[in-house]
């Protein structure tokens, strides 16, 4: 089943998540229950911009420098 893309506003998305703690940690995933983690915002002319990384790439230990 194709999944309804929806834009939303700032305000929208602050009045879901209000009700939540506020230490709550924050993880996206798509219709293939892939998880992405929140690592920026980005203002500009046409809104905001929520810039994710993979769930898995956070992973520290696969840096060798």
């Amino acid at each position: 089943m194709p999944t309804a893309i929806k834009e939303t506003t700032v305000g929208e998305l602050i009045q879901e998540l209000q009700n939540l703690p506020q230490d709550a940690p924050v993880r996206l995933k798509d219709s293939d229950d892939i998880a992405y983690l929140i690592v920026g915002f980005q203002a500009g002319s046409e809104g905001v911009t929520i810039i994710l990384a993979d769930y898995e790439s956070d992973d520290d230990d696969t840096s060798e420098e």
